[in-house]
């Protein structure tokens, strides 16, 4: 499917697939609409070294270059073969646990002039990079294939690089004809009802000492016994799978993730959840797409972004969502490919992406002797002390490796 791209004189394309022109509209709903990704370490940052970088790894990684060209079925992305902008920054201000004191993590990216992705690198104690992208031209794992090429070449070794152009609706086709049924939207949110029409969305990052195992599992259910402290309803989470492990040797900017669902009941245990996600990815149902999803190429940017606002009234009305919220496990990340220049990487972490329809977004990593969470919330979900109480209330929550407590 991607020999016409491993050709150097044809410019890199790739067809505008589901799930980016969900984001597009989801970024003009809520922006910025970013994937934004921080290595935060300590050394020193070369600019010019930076730039030559961030120059040869968007060369092999074509799709860091993109532009939206064409409309509704003709839409596609096209490389700009403009290199995304390494700007330096002041982090004096800023702690790197919420958006007080980061302005530029409210600057917007276009997706028809360009660039749609950028790199940061912010001066302040500890240093930190952040990698911002557009999420309607890559998703997480395509930020971090990006993201390793730089930093292989400030290290002196040649990019890997990626030209595959395969949609999200191609791979999952290839692995699964099955559809899956739209779940109704009636979940209930971890912080409770919203406060009615306020706007926006926020996030704090926290870290949690020790090492813990399901971690995914012990936050899903976490999670719902904080949405049961304020109402009676059912529970469902999120869970978005990578899909680029069901074609061997995929290389792929793009967004290539389709989540699977885990409803969860007050006798559900983390081991439970852990259980039923091997069992659907088992199935392939992180393959399963809606019957509608395909033609989703077709609707108008307008009519999406209406729909966008109209939804997210909505959920401010009744307090009800499509899921409950989403989280998504980074795993254990090998900060050792994320150094380089006379950068030493400590830690990578990631903002939570601005959609304000989903209740709640958590985005984790693992290290050796912790884990660091980040969780966004709609303003609307966020007042009265619920994000602290939340937060405090999943670290306390959580059950260390070594415990010899009952698991939940």
């Amino acid at each position: 499917m991607d020999e016409s791209h491993n050709m150097s004189e044809k410019r890199f394309t790739r067809k505008m697939s589901y799930n980016d022109r969900l984001f597009s509209a989801a970024g003009e709903v809520c922006p910025p609409g970013l994937n934004q990704f921080v290595a935060e370490g300590e050394g020193i940052i070369d600019t010019q070294k930076w730039c030559d970088a961030v120059k040869i790894a968007s060369e092999a990684n074509p799709g860091s270059r993109i532009i939206l060209k064409g409309h509704l079925g003709r839409s596609r992305w096209v490389d700009s073969g403009m290199t995304p902008p390494v700007t330096e920054v002041d982090g004096s201000y800023w702690d790197g646990m919420g958006p007080d004191g980061a302005p530029f993590l409210g600057k917007e990216l276009d997706l028809r002039q360009g660039p749609a992705s950028e790199v940061l690198l912010i001066h302040g104690s500890p240093l930190r990079i952040c990698f911002r992208t557009h999420h309607a031209v890559m998703d997480g794992m395509g930020l971090l294939t990006w993201m390793e090429d730089i930093f292989r070449v400030l290290r002196g070794e040649e990019p890997r690089g990626s030209t595959s152009a395969i949609t999200d609706m191609e791979l999952a086709r290839a692995n699964q004809s099955e559809y899956r049924r739209p779940f109704p939207r009636n979940n209930i949110a971890p912080t409770g009802r919203p406060s009615g029409g306020v706007r926006g969305v926020t996030w704090k990052r926290i870290i949690i000492p020790g090492t813990y195992k399901n971690t995914l599992g012990q936050i899903v259910v976490l999670s719902a016994r904080e949405a049961w402290k304020y109402r009676e309803g059912p529970v469902r989470f999120a869970i978005p799978v990578d899909l680029r492990f069901r074609q061997p040797g995929l290389r792929s900017t793009g967004n290539l993730a389709i989540a699977i669902y885990v409803e969860v009941k007050k006798n559900t245990t983390p081991e439970d959840i852990a259980n039923d996600i091997r069992k659907q990815i088992a199935e392939k149902r992180d393959c399963m797409i809606d019957r509608m999803d395909p033609f989703m190429r077709y609707v108008p940017f307008r009519y999406l972004v209406k729909k966008g606002n109209s939804r997210i009234e909505n959920c401010n009305n009744t307090g009800l969502y499509g899921s409950s919220g989403l989280i998504s496990n980074m795993g254990r990340v090998p900060v050792q490919y994320f150094s380089g220049g006379g950068f030493n990487t400590r830690l990578v972490w990631g903002i939570p992406p601005s959609i304000e329809s989903i209740p709640f977004l958590i985005g984790f990593a693992s290290y050796k002797d912790e884990v660091t969470l980040s969780l966004g919330l709609p303003e609307a979900l966020a007042g009265d002390g619920r994000m602290d109480s939340f937060l405090k209330n999943l670290k306390e929550g959580l059950v260390p490796a070594d415990s010899v407590c009952d698991k939940n």
